[in-house]
């Protein structure tokens, strides 16, 4: 059984934090297949015995073993890890832009995936994780979490009111975002790029597929998918079932598959849980 538990940090950190995940693993080994959502994820392990096994494929060649914590989310396509029968691990997603604007880190040292939480938070991270081991009753872990990140100095400069501005206004195009922000694109760009690591055009890409794994977890098996083709602007089926595809590494069909026989993954859309004997999305 798989044990999921679900925490939103307190103002002003819920405006860099989206949300924090606690998952527990079940008998068997099952993979969490984390989706791109142009934002920065915290996995940490609490098991300090257990090495998880990162593939940067579908194909499960390009792996790399990582222990107690890693960062990743800056990935242009979806990841897999390999969730061991025993982990216990706390997931932190940030908002777009948030993981810079909070700790003020380049996104450049973290432009892959599974890099370790320790190499880009420093010794700080060390003292977190014994804290972390150290708790035991789950929704304290949380507020430790909330109190290490609290203790970052969060910038105040108007350069870090443009990604918000884009990031609710996804939907326009390039020009009117210029008009509107009084930022050249130049200059937009680059700090899309800055904190994000991504350009406009791309986030937009992005946003539309997690809108589109959105209404499939709502509509899991009551799905019109000429309406979302429409909906979300796709050329035609095609188009969706391709761009589907690029992102998450599986057909829209086969997530939602995969959503219908996992209810228990309904509160983190961003993360698809996946029994190992089930090899609907690899």
């Amino acid at each position: 059984m798989i044990n999921i538990q679900h925490y939103i940090p307190q103002e002003p950190l819920n405006s860099f934090i989206k949300h924090m995940v606690y998952i527990r693993g079940n008998s068997s080994n099952s993979y969490i297949k984390e989706l791109p959502e142009g934002s920065t994820n915290l996995v940490i392990e609490l098991n300090e015995n257990t090495t998880n096994t990162i593939y940067e494929d579908s194909n499960l060649k390009n792996k790399k073993a990582i222990k107690h914590a890693w960062i990743s989310g800056m990935q242009k396509q979806a990841i897999l890890y390999e969730n061991n029968p025993n982990s216990v691990i706390i997931s932190i997603r940030f908002t777009i832009g948030g993981f810079y604007q909070l700790t003020g880190i380049p996104i450049s040292l973290i432009k892959q995936n599974g890099i370790e939480a320790e190499t880009v938070l420093g010794n700080s991270f060390r003292d977190l994780y014994q804290q972390l081991l150290n708790t035991k009753i789950i929704f304290n872990k949380f507020l430790v979490l909330e109190t290490y990140f609290e203790k970052y100095t969060i910038s105040q400069s108007r350069e870090n009111n443009i990604v918000p501005f884009v990031i609710k206004n996804l939907e326009k195009n390039i020009n009117w975002l210029v008009h509107k922000s009084g930022y050249s694109q130049k200059h937009i760009i680059q700090v899309l790029k800055k904190q994000t690591g991504f350009a406009p055009k791309y986030l937009q890409r992005i946003d539309r597929f997690n809108q589109l794994t959105q209404a499939i977890q709502i509509q899991k098996g009551k799905i019109d998918w000429f309406f979302l083709v429409e909906k979300f602007g796709y050329h035609d089926q095609a188009h969706l079932i391709k761009d589907f595809s690029h992102f998450s590494g599986s057909k829209p069909t086969d997530y939602q598959k995969s959503q219908i026989l996992l209810e228990e993954n309904s509160l983190v859309p961003d993360m698809i849980l996946q029994p190992q004997d089930l090899q609907l999305i690899i």
